[in-house]
């Protein structure tokens, strides 16, 4: 794995409370409910909520950022 990729799993690993494996085959798999099962609550409104909402979804996931990680994930 790439350092940047080492770094962005490890940073969403503290931040989720998974591991790089389990946000990968989560994110595979389109589970975001276990995705956000161990966010505060308001993180995790705040990302349902976007979610809910097509328009705010497609403007994250038009983001470089967003599209950047799609790629990675893509790839494993």
């Amino acid at each position: 794995m790439a350092e940047n990729e080492k770094e962005l799993f490890e940073c969403l690993s503290n931040e989720l409370k998974l591991s790089p494996g389990q946000i990968k085959a989560s994110a595979a798999k389109g589970d975001l409910s276990r995705l956000t099962q161990n966010m505060d609550g308001d993180k995790a409104k705040r990302v349902e909520s976007i979610l809910s909402d097509p328009e705010k979804a497609r403007e994250i996931l038009n983001s470089p950022q967003a599209q950047a990680l799609l790629k990675i994930l893509n790839q494993q």
